[in-house]
């Protein structure tokens, strides 16, 4: 029975496809979030690649250190028992997860915060096509963009649920994130969050009619427009509100 809301992975040939995505070799040190019984955990240090393990069922925490006492003992594993939204993260360069599907969107953005050099994350198949969803598609959305404003990101490939036990409801989709520095710069955060959330609650609407403004891009619909376009609109208005 899945604890904490877990489906462990148990085709070996997704194991694969994530490290492939992630060139994982001997010099990275990976990040880790929920790693169950230790599919991923194990593909990771056959690679030669040093872990960073974050586990917050106990139960699991047990069975992982006994699992990998040898490596644990070796230093090449650090497991750590802990909420991932909470805990202090030891350095690592490369992210390659199974995350519990739950915290999928607070954990992306904690990560980003944080920086990495490559992350491959398994999600949820309706949320990895919102993240990586371009202009112009049903499901562009406030995620796609604040996703696509700090990195680039692509479906690498879609798991079926029967690759899971217990399976999941739904099926899942293998992302590859590459976080880079924007092509026009965010002036204000807070700005950028307040105006993406009010444009997507209206996102049929032309965004003067949603603003009540004159305004660039005014006559198109957010849903229309490339991320660098919103950045724009949004350093215009935190511009105007400067009095600039």
């Amino acid at each position: 029975m899945a604890r904490l809301g877990q489906h462990f992975l148990v085709d070996r040939k997704y194991v694969e496809i994530a490290l492939d995505a992630a060139d994982v070799g001997g010099d990275d040190v990976v990040l880790e979030i929920g790693p169950g019984k230790g599919a991923l955990t194990s593909g990771l240090l056959e690679r030669g690649a040093r872990v960073v393990a974050v586990e917050k069922d106990p139960f699991m925490v047990r069975y992982l250190r006994k699992r990998f006492s040898e490596e644990i003992e070796r230093g090449t594993l650090h497991l750590v028992e802990g909420d991932a939204l909470r805990v202090e993260f030891p350095p690592f360069n490369k992210v390659v997860s199974n995350i519990p599907y739950e915290i999928s969107s607070p954990l992306t953005f904690r990560l980003l915060d944080i920086g990495f050099e490559v992350g491959v994350i398994m999600y949820q198949m309706e949320f990895a096509v919102r993240m990586t969803a371009p202009p112009g598609w049903k499901e562009y959305s406030r995620l796609s963009v604040s996703v696509q404003y700090r990195a680039d990101v692509e479906i690498v490939e879609i798991v079926p649920r029967t690759a899971f036990r217990p399976p999941p409801k739904v099926d899942s989709a293998i992302v590859k994130i590459v976080p880079k520095e924007p092509e026009v710069p965010v002036e204000d955060e807070k700005l950028f969050d307040e105006v993406l959330r009010l444009l997507f609650s209206h996102r049929r609407k032309k965004i003067k009619n949603v603003l009540g403004m004159d305004v660039p891009y005014g006559d198109f619909r957010v849903e229309e427009l490339e991320v660098p376009e919103i950045v724009e609109l949004v350093n215009y208005l935190h511009a105007k509100e400067k009095g600039k």
